[in-house]
């Protein structure tokens, strides 16, 4: 390739499987000119066949390059390869069983080039995961330094990389035969620089796919479930340790709060099991860490939910924290489309109606002798709650539904246009319990960020936020399939819900050649 080329994909492999060639398709497959696209196979010392396999794809195209490594264990030291070999403006790093969008390279190259960006964060989605990414893609930016994290969230390295940032800062992976979080530690090496990150949400970018090759597991075939793992703790010391070092206080408090909320808190909900000692390991570690690394202040930048748990283990109550986040664990949304209707022109209108299971002995809300309306909670709890002006509010106003779609062929998905409201529901028993209902408008045309959606079956999902917890749904509907409404056709899976099918636009001749018989 004589001149460089704008973009250089890494991909690692080891005993790659059917994935690979759907990796190399999308490839194929860009928009962006081949001769701009340089993509560099990296083989961790697979013990089959690997090896020549990434040989035989990279000898046809000129712009394939193979790498033949001694097994290191882990990704990072075939990532840190790739950047030092890599000839690109960027750098994307892509898992041997990922996917990219068609139109993915063209829009994120031209994205960073126009931004004078140092990361292109372009939207992704998860094949298993509904929700991933849904909230952080909702606009384009060419300057994301005021979204959280600087627009870096979700932290994955399917991103584009200016590869002279990398080369400038000495940001690499961390290598080791097995390395816990790498894209973290990575990406605090990218976000503690100050790097000016470009949003792409209106083109989908990178599709992370679940199969049983993701290259983010180990070459001794450990998954990536940390939790309970015996390295869970040190590796995640070292991550706090290194966190705590980055220079600009407003980029160290967003990363310890949020490693916080997602990795400390989450390991304090389970109740004290005097024949399970980790238990007791996981609040000493947290209670360590926040001790060497969290001041109490930090605390302001934490979720509601899990503020208030942290404050109560500072306090010493670790087993009020325990319970104050299993409060309500098992109210779950049900999310129902009651009607679809013609909008006129050329979309659709959405109605419908959201439930949260009810949990028994444990009602949301109740009325006080004086008329007043509370949350209903346990003791000690809520004494405990109550002395540090900590109990939550019975208000639901601030709880929520938005609706999305989801393409089911490609899982792509954009969230609608929509209006809700939550309101409490008296029962039987005098108790209180949420209950709300939304509208969204769906217009095949402009649903992807003003741009029209693919034909084919899109899920209609419902996200139902209340008390500082999220539920994604499928959609539930009593709508019978197969009816037209205006656009669109109405379908039903017992997998995945309501679908509303949109119509493949006839070929010209063809819709000519109807438009003829029809005029006999």
């Amino acid at each position: 390739m004589a001149e460089a080329p704008a973009v250089s994909v890494v991909i690692p492999t080891y005993r790659s499987g059917p994935g690979l060639d759907r990796a190399i398709a999308s490839l194929d497959a860009q928009t962006l000119p081949q001769a701009e696209i340089e993509v560099l196979l990296l083989d961790d010392g697979s013990p089959d066949d690997t090896a020549q396999r990434i040989e035989r794809i990279a000898a046809p195209r000129a712009n394939y390059r193979a790498f033949v490594l001694e097994a290191s264990g882990w990704p990072s030291r075939p990532r840190n390869v790739g950047v030092r070999e890599a000839r690109g403006r960027y750098v994307l790093f892509m898992d041997h069983d990922d996917e990219l969008y068609p139109d993915a390279l063209r829009a994120g190259v031209a994205l960073g080039d126009e931004a004078g960006a140092d990361v292109v964060n372009g939207k992704e989605v998860r094949t298993q995961i509904a929700r991933w990414g849904l909230t952080h893609y909702t606009h384009d930016s060419p300057d994301a330094r005021d979204e959280p994290l600087r627009g870096l969230l979700p932290m994955t390295p399917h991103k584009l990389y200016r590869r002279t940032y990398l080369l400038e800062h000495d940001i690499r992976f961390p290598e080791a035969p097995r390395h816990l979080w790498e894209d973290l530690f990575f990406h605090v090496g990218v976000i503690r620089r100050e790097p000016q990150v470009a949003l792409l949400s209106s083109t989908p970018f990178y599709h992370w796919r679940k199969t049983a090759e993701n290259n983010s597991t180990s070459s001794d075939g450990t998954k990536l479930d940390y939790s309970g793992d015996p390295e869970y703790w040190p590796y995640l010391d070292r991550l706090f340790r290194l966190i705590a070092e980055v220079e600009t206080p407003g980029i160290r408090d967003e990363l310890l709060a949020q490693n916080v909320h997602v990795r400390l808190v989450s390991q304090l909900g389970q109740r004290a099991d005097p024949e399970d000692a980790s238990v007791a390991q996981a609040r000493a570690e947290v209670a360590r860490m926040l001790a060497a690394y969290v001041p109490p202040e930090l605390d302001a930048l934490l979720p509601e939910r899990s503020r208030v748990a942290i404050t109560l283990f500072r306090a010493g109550y670790a087993e009020a924290a325990a319970d104050f986040l299993r409060d309500g664990i098992d109210r779950k949304p049900e999310f129902t489309v009651t009607a679809v209707e013609d909008a006129g022109d050329g979309g659709v209108t959405v109605t419908g109606t959201v439930a949260w299971s009810r949990v028994p002995g444990q009602p949301f809300a109740r009325r006080t002798p004086d008329g007043s309306i509370v949350r209903d909670l346990p003791e000690p709890l809520a004494g405990l709650l109550a002395e540090r002006g900590l109990t939550p509010s019975a208000d639901v106003s601030g709880a929520f539904v938005d609706v999305a779609i989801r393409h089911a062929p490609t899982r792509v998905n954009w969230l609608l246009p929509a209006t809700s409201a939550v309101d409490l529901v008296e029962q039987e028993d005098g108790t209180l319990e949420p209950a709300g209902r939304f509208t969204a408008r769906f217009d095949p045309r402009t649903a992807a960020m003003g741009g029209p959606v693919p034909p084919g079956a899109h899920l209609v999902l419902g996200m139902c936020e209340l008390d500082g917890r999220t539920g994604i749904k499928r959609a539930f509907s009593d709508l019978p399939a197969g009816t037209q409404v205006g656009p669109i056709v109405l379908d039903y899976s017992a997998q995945d819900g309501l679908l509303l099918r949109v119509p493949a636009e006839e070929p010209p001749a063809r819709r000519g050649l109807l438009g003829r018989l029809r005029g006999r």
